[in-house]
């Protein structure tokens, strides 16, 4: 995906070396199925980000590559944790961590990727860079910790769903941004600019990949489809789907996931038009993206994010 601009391979690949080097473990199974997870894909937006955010000032690769895959590792550990707690299988189409270690060793695992995330952070941030790492972290558990107790729950609103994603997803992507653009040295307000944008696409990538989930192709999208539906995790199709004038059926749908394949599931989306409604709320988000990200200073860093926006959000569709 980077391969089309020199610098910023030249970037990403430095970034690989920082998490490859960062899973060295005594244990040679641990480092092994870690090594295989970090190597099974991953479109690796949040360190990019945090590359393109440090565009915008004094670029330094001797500070911005560590934190950009810090940000990285972070993510990795909450992909181990999240697939454990729904014991998911598959990831990108390879096994889960916790499918090959069992799901004790995949949870320590996790908290080694964290520990190792905090400690690359540790030798070139600030007090203020740790704090607003921290604060992204704590609200990205606080969402999780949301998520699972809203499961089976058909009364989850829109808005509780949107904060939950703001911290599940968003948060990573906003402080990615915000990270590199402050690293640089960039004026307070771009810095802030950059991870209000974050946001932005972060919100419409989470409600996109919902959206595939019903709409996309399973060797595509990397997990088997409908998964969240029949775990009970109501995500935003499904929501409108229950709070139309179709919620009796969409309940008996949902309930049915397993059983039918989703066929009934398909037809109350349809009906109630949820798909399209989902759509919309993703290109509003696609929207504030594009327009934050044209009134950004000329650079490198902005035509390229103009072009993931583009590539990964307004294509998908």
């Amino acid at each position: 995906m980077w391969n089309d601009n020199s610098f910023l391979k030249k970037e990403m690949d430095a970034v690989e070396y920082t998490i490859k080097n960062s899973l060295r473990t005594r244990n040679k199974t641990v480092k092994e199925a870690l090594v295989r997870f970090a190597e099974s894909g991953g479109k690796r937006l949040r360190p990019a980000f945090t590359i393109l955010g440090g565009t915008f000032g004094q670029y330094d690769s001797n500070t911005i590559v560590p934190i950009a895959a810090a940000l990285e590792i972070i993510h990795m550990a909450t992909l181990i944790h999240d697939d454990i707690i729904d014991d998911a299988k598959l990831r990108r189409g390879n096994e889960t961590v916790h499918s090959v270690l069992g799901k004790d060793v995949a949870v320590y695992s996790g908290d080694f990727l964290l520990t190792r995330a905090f400690m690359l952070v540790a030798d070139y941030a600030d007090i203020d860079m740790l704090k607003q790492i921290a604060k992204a972290s704590a609200y990205i558990c606080d969402s999780e910790i949301a998520q699972n107790e809203q499961k089976f729950d058909t009364n989850v609103s829109v808005k509780q769903y949107l904060k939950r994603i703001g911290g599940k997803t968003a948060a990573l992507f906003g402080i990615s941004l915000y990270m590199g653009a402050y690293k640089a040295g960039c004026p307070r307000k771009l810095v802030n600019r950059l991870g209000v944008l974050g946001n932005n696409i972060g919100m419409a990538f989470q409600i996109v990949d919902d959206i595939l989930d019903f709409t996309g192709n399973q060797a595509k999208v990397g997990k088997p489809l409908l998964r969240d539906a029949a775990q009970g995790i109501y995500t935003l199709p499904v929501l409108y789907a229950l709070h139309s004038e179709y919620r009796e059926e969409a309940i008996k749908a949902i309930n049915k996931t397993q059983e039918e394949k989703g066929a009934n599931l398909y037809e109350v989306l349809d009906a109630s038009k949820a798909i399209e409604r989902s759509k919309n709320i993703a290109e509003k988000f696609i929207g504030k993206a594009m327009k934050i990200a044209g009134e950004l200073p000329e650079s490198i860093g902005r035509d390229i994010i103009m072009e993931i926006i583009d590539e990964q959000l307004e294509r998908k569709f």
